[in-house]
């Protein structure tokens, strides 16, 4: 039997995946349920006049209209679905070791120092994704701010055995936001921490006992803050480096910022203690913390967040089939369903509805997280009972039929498991 197992994470079963897959999870299943929509439904999807017009709808060769309206229907949804993407990175990177963290705010440091696993659950999840008792935590919090502004990294660490705070603001590529975003990094975001941990007035409190920020970091037993640019990827998705960064990023714009960070440290009488010019980083002094600044590249990231080497192409990427497979099927089966008002998605739910049998073999692949196996003992069902509906009509002509089959009932499996 001509047919393949594809490698789906929506139809794992959520309870039992690892934070890091979680993440993944939600975001590919709504948009496959919505691919599901638009190979089931023709009215998913409309274009008005306009668009028509405006597309080429209305003067489209006839034997490319049904499959270019569907190319354009499924793609333009996608397109438009944020799913997840935007903080993908850092909530990947965040799920891979218990006390990182995102979103750190200088007011929240109380609760992500006092409660790292709420805090990194909060960043991760949200506060929709906190049970009601964790959120009477965080609004019973015993500290107070007292600071009149704020100012957030994308990433922290808490390395509590190299009494260590692990700042990393993300660029995902050396070209991502240009000259000027990389450069406001340095004499924005990095002047305004600095601001921040060189004040001596109160910023914290508890139980009326005021803390500066550096007193602070000294309750908590820390002793060192480290604040870096992580970027992830060189412009050809390998992990990013200095060179990649020389060569087709923007380099030259942290050597702009490094030096107005150092001046604009000099010219308040802070003293450096260290400094690597050629990898543009240093160290300063704030009475008895030490913060240092600088660029890091690829798997700098994770062994700074973590204090052990790893691979950032092996924690971020998942190789899972859900949005290409059901995309390019969707298209499949959407054009049908225009052409037709058929395609072998219907057909294959008007089965399970009508026929017990298939519906518990149908039910046995879901449950079995998709085993190649049951997918075979349904096929097989299938193609002795009801292989005439399954015409050559409603299958691409690229395509073996059985395999054809196959992938729809995998992707219907995805969407509804």
């Amino acid at each position: 039997m001509q047919i393949k197992k594809r490698n789906l994470l929506c139809i794992k079963d959520k309870n039992n995946l690892d934070l890091g897959h979680r993440l993944i999870y939600e975001p590919y299943k709504n948009i496959v349920v919505k691919f599901l929509d638009l190979s089931s439904d023709i009215s998913a999807k409309e274009f008005d006049p306009v668009s028509r017009i405006f597309d080429g709808l209305e003067s489209i060769p006839e034997n490319l209209k049904y499959y270019y309206e569907s190319l354009l229907g499924i793609t333009s949804y996608y397109q438009h679905s944020q799913g997840g993407k935007g903080k993908y990175i850092e909530k990947k990177l965040a799920s891979s070791f218990k006390n990182c963290s995102l979103n750190i705010k200088i007011s929240e440091l109380p609760l992500w120092f006092q409660y790292p696993e709420l805090h990194r659950k909060k960043g991760i999840f949200t506060l929709n994704g906190l049970t009601r008792k964790e959120k009477e935590t965080i609004r019973k919090i015993e500290w107070d701010y007292l600071g009149n502004d704020d100012e957030t990294t994308d990433l922290g660490s808490l390395l509590k055995n190299k009494r260590t705070i692990e700042l990393v603001e993300i660029k995902n590529r050396v070209d991502s936001g240009g000259t000027a975003a990389r450069r406001e990094i340095w004499t924005q975001k990095f002047d305004k921490l600095l601001n921040f941990m060189s004040n001596t007035k109160p910023l914290y409190r508890k139980h009326n006992i005021n803390f500066a920020f550096n007193d602070f970091i000294k309750h908590f037993g820390f002793e060192k803050v480290e604040i870096y640019i992580g970027i992830i990827y060189n412009v050809d998705g390998s992990p990013a480096t200095r060179e990649g960064d020389r060569q087709k990023g923007f380099y030259s714009a942290n050597i702009e910022g490094y030096n107005d960070l150092k001046k604009f440290i000099l010219d308040r009488n802070i003293p450096i203690i260290s400094e690597n010019p050629d990898i543009l980083e240093f160290q300063i002094k704030l009475n008895d913390i030490t913060v240092k600044f600088g660029p890091i590249y690829g798997s700098e990231i994770p062994y700074k967040l973590f204090g052990k080497k790893y691979s950032i192409s092996d924690l971020l990427i998942l190789k899972y089939d859900d949005i290409w497979f059901s995309q390019l099927l969707a298209i499949n089966e959407r054009m049908f369903l225009l052409k037709f008002n058929n395609n072998y998605l219907r057909i294959f739910r008007k089965i399970i509805l009508q026929d017990e049998k298939a519906r518990k073999l149908y039910n046995n692949f879901i449950v079995s997280e998709g085993s190649k196996k049951t997918l075979e003992n349904l096929m097989q069902y299938l193609l002795k009972n009801y292989s005439k509906k399954f015409t050559r009509k409603y299958c691409p002509i690229d395509k073996n039929r059985e395999e054809y089959l196959a992938d729809v009932i995998q992707f219907l499996a995805s969407a509804e498991s």
